[in-house]
């Protein structure tokens, strides 16, 4: 997975729109998981229950959608995709908040390589302290690597940068008044479903340094 992030996955701005949604993610894997449906089944089922409380039938399709993506990206072996997808519908708030960080990270080459080149080092040399400039240097040095980051506007990257501290945020990763990383623990499922993927390249990411 990391080579395939480096050398083929074009950056993805749509970041900026989906965001985080864990809580939107839950309810698709739980259509997923318990359900069976398909991909448009739960665009279906969402859409025309209003699952997620949105306003519009558009941003529901649209969020719906980009759910599925993120689970479909879990991995590539069925086997693990599903034990992922089983993770997210009923694994305790923690664990779903990691797979789902996870899944973003497997969507947007953005957020993998965030959390593999810049939260990774930090937790495997024990140096907890993650400024936002820096956070912010990592996006700027993507802009001179890459001609399509480098047409991104100021506001869609600071947006990006926002959207990055708040996926650790949500798990527990990050003091944001102190800009220090907190100590996190891996859960065991998460872990196994890395390892499945030939992501270890990623642990230290998640605080996993074995």
């Amino acid at each position: 997975m990391s080579d395939h992030m480096d050398a083929s996955t074009p950056y993805n701005g749509a970041i900026t729109r989906e965001q985080f949604l864990v809580r939107e993610t839950r309810v698709v894997a739980q259509l997923k998981a318990d359900e069976n449906l398909t991909n448009e089944q739960i665009v279906e089922r969402v859409t025309r229950l209003n699952l997620f409380h949105y306003p519009t039938e558009r941003e529901l399709k649209s969020i719906s959608k980009a759910c599925c993506r993120r689970l479909g990206a879990l991995s590539d072996d069925p086997a693990t995709r599903d034990a992922l997808v089983q993770l997210i519908a009923h694994g305790m708030p923690e664990e779903v908040r990691q797979a789902n960080l996870y899944a973003l990270m497997r969507t947007f080459r953005v957020a993998w390589e965030f959390m593999v080149t810049v939260v990774g080092p930090h937790y495997r040399s024990f140096d907890p302290s993650l400024p936002r400039r820096d956070i912010a240097s990592f996006l700027e040095q993507l802009r001179t690597q890459d001609e399509r980051v480098a047409g991104w506007s100021d506001a869609t990257m600071n947006k990006i940068r926002q959207v990055l501290t708040a996926a650790l945020i949500e798990c527990a990763m990050y003091d944001r008044k102190t800009e220090m990383l907190q100590p996190v623990f891996l859960g065991v499922s998460l872990e196994q479903g890395i390892r499945a993927n030939g992501d270890e390249v990623c642990l230290p990411a998640f605080n996993c340094l074995i």
